[in-house]
């Protein structure tokens, strides 16, 4: 293992990535001069069918895999559950203290020890409008990872998502962009926030100052944008997106 870690050959790697192939070896190299020995990149999706549009890279060993398939795991990962809670990246150990672990949980965490996954750092990759996604690096003991692995590991697993959101979107499995979600004016997503926090159009136009016909249809132009959306749906979807956050509506 050499003494420094090669970080511009580590970035240009993935940057000049233009299929799974490459980026596949890239990464394991990168994680395997770290001193991890496992890897696995991806959206949270059912793996037993995943979407066109969801991302999933892995070197687990093929049994493992199996049967976490074969037994649902993916359902109720503890990992992919503590990820949602964070925006950096945690160790395997941390997760009993980041979320209240279930009894299948637990098991998930102890069945996965003896396919070398004993030990495991992951990044979480929250992107507006698309599906969650981690980026873990597993061995069986910490014991030959380099010297500041861990921070080393999260620029690489960030690197490495986009990487793959690139080569996806190239295949036109991913939306182009952030600029591609419905444009809203200040008064729309005003109008949107209130809606989320269940406010009607006679509430909202009284709220902002306007009337509560301009209000219904500020909301109406959202839905529209929305694909006429319901406003059920619409929240959910602004939501996902980034067009609106939790704190503003759960906030005062």
């Amino acid at each position: 293992m050499v003494d420094q870690f090669d970080f511009k050959g580590m970035i240009s790697g993935f940057l000049s990535a233009q299929m799974e192939e490459q980026l596949y070896l890239h990464l394991e190299a990168c994680a395997f001069n770290l001193g991890f020995r496992q890897f696995a990149m991806g959206h949270h999706v059912d793996l037993a069918g995943p979407p066109q549009d969801a991302i999933r890279i892995t070197n687990y060993h093929p049994a493992w895999i199996e049967r976490s398939l074969g037994e649902g795991y993916f359902l109720y990962d503890p990992v992919h559950q503590a990820s949602t809670r964070t925006a950096t990246g945690f160790l395997w150990t941390d997760v009993p203290m980041m979320i209240r672990l279930t009894k299948r949980q637990k098991a998930v965490l102890e069945a996965a020890r003896p396919y070398g996954l004993s030990e495991g750092y992951t990044i979480p990759v929250h992107v507006p409008g698309e599906y969650r996604g981690t980026c873990s690096f597993g061995a069986d003991s910490f014991e030959r990872l380099r010297p500041n692995a861990l921070p080393i590991a999260n620029l690489i697993g960030t690197y490495a998502f986009e990487a793959a959101r690139r080569i996806m979107r190239s295949r036109g499995a991913l939306p182009a962009g952030l600029d591609e979600l419905p444009q809203l004016t200040e008064r729309q997503r005003d109008s949107l926030v209130l809606v989320a926090r269940g406010k009607g159009d006679p509430e909202i136009g009284a709220l902002l100052g306007i009337s509560a016909a301009t209000a219904h249809e500020h909301v109406e132009n959202v839905r529209r944008a929305y694909g006429n959306a319901q406003r059920p749906l619409l929240i959910a979807r602004a939501l996902f997106d980034g067009q609106i956050s939790f704190s503003e509506v759960f906030g005062r």
